[in-house]
């Protein structure tokens, strides 16, 4: 079973990148919608763009997001309020123009990619936990609404792991990355 993507991000040759190598090792035609997702509009432009182009999305996954490390007093303000935006405002907002569809129709899967930091406290990466958690609560809260409708949602709660976040979030140095798994 396969389908085409909708490769969703703030980096257009990543993204052009991307497109190419799923079509090369999967013959799956991806998508792209430009956009960042710290921008309030950005879950607004992401479903209309879907709309416009009849896309229909059956399964919608927030995985975007960024951390950081620090005490939270020494972080910017902005810094720390576009970790919300990216990490809790935009998939609120996805799910808010995405669920009502699924509904409608009586399918659709949305999958919020959480973190084990969501159940414990993280000093020196305060919000980034914070943001975690709520998605996995949110998540939860969701899968039990959407019961019997034919839509589910699930969390995904992975540890560490080798990815760009390590060295977006400078996060290379701290114990919890030190051994983190490497993807295939």
């Amino acid at each position: 079973m396969g389908g085409n993507l909708i490769l969703v991000g703030r980096n257009p040759k990543k993204l052009k990148d991307q497109q190419k190598e799923v079509l090369q090792k999967h013959n799956v035609r991806a998508h792209i919608i430009d956009v960042d997702f710290s921008k309030p509009e950005a879950a607004q432009i992401i479903y209309d763009t879907c709309k416009k182009n009849g896309w229909k999305v059956d399964y919608l996954i927030n995985n975007a997001g960024f951390g950081g490390q620090g005490k939270f007093i020494k972080h910017s303000m902005e810094e720390d309020m576009s970790m919300i935006a990216v990490n809790i405002e935009t998939p609120t907002r996805l799910a808010k123009l995405f669920l009502p569809d699924f509904v409608k129709r009586g399918s659709g899967k949305l999958l919020n990619v959480s973190s084990t930091a969501a159940v414990i406290p993280g000093s020196l990466q305060a919000v980034y936990y914070a943001t975690k958690a709520y998605l996995t609560s949110w998540s939860d809260a969701l899968w039990r609404e959407v019961q019997g409708t034919g839509v589910t949602v699930t969390c995904l709660m992975p540890g560490a792991m080798q990815t760009g976040f390590i060295s977006r979030g400078d996060l290379s140095s701290t114990q919890l990355f030190a051994n983190a798994v490497k993807p295939d």
